[in-house]
């Protein structure tokens, strides 16, 4: 009866999930999109979007578990599967057991999720984004296309093959606008060494004219190489933000100014991983309650329903705003615990048969279910 139950309830509950995931997931995608334009390798591109999932998810599986519970207990219902095993001898709580079993499991997923994968998936992001930007092979090896290196230099590439050697060289720096030089070349590759980056050109020519007497220069060569070490951005270290770090880094950060000083957000954020999987219990007493809590009707229980969905919507609203506010007293981080405890209770207890009056009219005479004498 448990796995049938908990099946019936993963498939709405994978699907939700899923389906919220791809549309976040494809909205967020899209800021990479330009990059992609602009050279970013495609492999590059689906990892750095397959790394904003373990965030995504950490959202879209609690709603997901909590309207899923709700579809699947509700279906149960209008089928009369549940009045049916009610009737055979098996209590509300034995029906429950299967639903917490699966928030359970969700549970322990949202830990892994937070502790683990999301500071893994932000800081990776980051660091390949950084990467990419700091990069100057990445702004001069878009082909076919003038590219700005830097104000007053322009550079040209051709085409590029698959050793990574650039063919159709096109530099031209007019930094100093009195003498602009062109430098032209058939080949030639970017090399890293001790001193930085180089630009190394073959089969060319260096044009420079003086627009003070008019007078072009050329010099012809064999093989060129241009310093670009100047151009290229240098990243200093980087302060990991909360959202960034594990979470051994959030209990026990470094000592710095900077950390003294964004002290409440780290905490803040520790709060958040450790809370926010205790919802997905909440979540599904709530859902538990929508269905199975006050008198069986034949007539449905859509009041009912539509209050739980409101129920669990606002307990997660409530549970972000605490999370915005758990930076500042410690009377909200305590509130911060206390809420999805109270929401568990307050809900397990409606789902066990406590009545709310203005959803329950009447009770349901012993040994009467759905209006008919058992």
């Amino acid at each position: 009866m448990n796995r049938y139950i908990m099946k019936q309830l993963a498939v709405p509950m994978l699907f939700i999930t899923f389906s919220l995931t791809g549309v976040i997931w494809l909205s967020q995608s899209l800021k990479f999109v330009e990059k992609l334009i602009n050279g970013l390798p495609v492999s590059t591109f689906l990892y750095l979007s397959l790394l904003l999932l373990p965030d995504i998810l950490r959202y879209t599986l609690l709603l997901g578990l909590f309207f899923g519970t709700l579809f699947a207990f509700n279906k149960l219902y209008s089928d009369s599967e549940l009045i049916v095993m009610w009737a055979a001898g098996l209590s509300k709580s034995a029906l429950a057991k299967p639903a917490i079993y699966v928030a359970l499991i969700v549970t322990l997923v949202m830990y892994i999720l937070g502790f683990f994968l999301v500071p893994y998936g932000n800081r990776t992001v980051t660091e390949l984004r950084v990467a990419w930007q700091d990069s100057l092979a990445a702004v001069v090896l878009r082909e076919g296309v003038f590219n700005s290196l830097t104000d007053g230099v322009t550079v040209y590439i051709r085409e590029k093959n698959q050793s990574g050697e650039m063919l159709g060289i096109l530099v031209h720096d007019e930094r100093v606008p009195e003498t602009p030089v062109t430098y032209m070349a058939e080949r030639g590759a970017f090399v890293k060494t001790d001193e930085g980056p180089r630009f190394i050109m073959n089969a060319g020519n260096l044009q420079e004219v003086s627009k003070d007497d008019a007078k072009l220069s050329l010099l012809y060569f064999d093989q060129y190489t241009l310093d670009v070490s100047q151009f290229e951005k240098k990243s200093g270290a980087r302060w990991l933000s909360p959202e960034h770090r594990y979470i051994w880094e959030l209990i026990n950060p470094e000592d710095s100014d900077r950390v003294r000083r964004e002290a409440h957000k780290l905490n803040a954020e520790l709060q958040q991983r450790i809370v926010l999987p205790l919802y997905a219990v909440a979540l599904v007493f709530i859902a538990l309650a929508g269905v199975m809590g006050g008198e069986f009707s034949r007539r449905g229980r859509s009041r009912r329903m539509i209050v739980a969905a409101a129920a669990g919507v606002l307990l997660l609203i409530a549970a972000m705003a605490l999370f915005r506010a758990s930076v500042q007293p410690v009377l909200v981080t305590l509130a911060l615990y206390l809420l999805p405890v109270l929401a568990s209770m307050a809900a397990a207890y409606l789902a066990s048969g406590g009545r709310i009056p203005f959803l329950d009219n009447k009770k349901i005479p012993d040994g009467v279910i759905g209006g008919e004498t058992g």
